[in-house]
């Protein structure tokens, strides 16, 4: 039999996947969760197999918990999600996650997924492989070249703050944000400030790695 724990912020949804889930044979939901917090409780509690995770747990991020779940326990973590972005299958996949689901797909898929994770497989399809290791290679690598200081002030520029802005926020003078910028710019080989935003917010890197700036304010776009 295998053991779940299923945590979404909604309790209606959390009701609808113990139905879907528990129709199959050898599948039994021992736990539910709304929070972070409270999934690390019950993991402890109920010990099971396999938890499904929403990606989005309001304010909380559901691929930390999976990352946190799969480094101090046995069990496996599926991440279910309503929005298929590389980003967060990237994320899924550096967090050890046993697979990734979205709820475009039928109950079969998500079924698979926990009988896998159950078994200690990674089910993931040659499919998100394929886009795994392209946004690595085109996305994570340029970016894994700048600094943690050049990184914050990425993510100010993609909040739509300007240099002087963005100096204030730091705490450093206008000229060393500018130099800060166009060392941005030539690591990630990109022509302006507008392509580099542009591009930014196209693979959506602030969902990367959250920033650990925290911002007074948010900037226009």
């Amino acid at each position: 039999m295998v053991r779940i724990l299923i945590v979404d912020d909604h309790p209606l949804v959390r009701s609808g996947l113990r139905a879907e889930i528990e129709v199959h044979e050898g599948m039994q939901v021992v736990a539910e969760a709304g929070t972070a917090a409270e999934a690390l409780e019950r993991l402890a509690v109920e010990r099971p197999h396999v938890a499904v995770i929403d990606v989005r747990l309001g304010d909380e991020c559901g691929i930390d918990l999976g990352r946190r779940i799969v480094a101090q326990s046995p069990c496996a973590a599926v991440l279910l999600t309503a929005f298929d972005w590389d980003v967060y299958l990237v994320r899924a996949w550096e967090a050890g996650a046993a697979a990734f689901v979205t709820k475009s797909d039928d109950t079969t898929a998500l079924v698979e997924a926990i009988r896998g994770a159950a078994d200690g497989a990674r089910v993931f399809s040659a499919e998100q492989r394929t886009r795994i290791d392209a946004w690595q290679r085109n996305i994570a690598a340029p970016l894994a070249l700048l600094s943690e200081r050049e990184s914050a002030v990425l993510r100010l520029m993609v909040e739509g703050a300007t240099n002087r802005e963005i100096a204030v926020e730091l705490g450093l003078a206008v000229k060393t944000v500018e130099a800060h910028v166009h060392s941005i710019l030539r690591k990630l080989r990109q022509p302006s400030r507008r392509a580099a935003l542009v591009w930014a917010r196209r693979h959506r890197i602030t969902e990367y790695a959250p920033s650990k700036t925290p911002l007074h304010r948010r900037f226009p776009w």
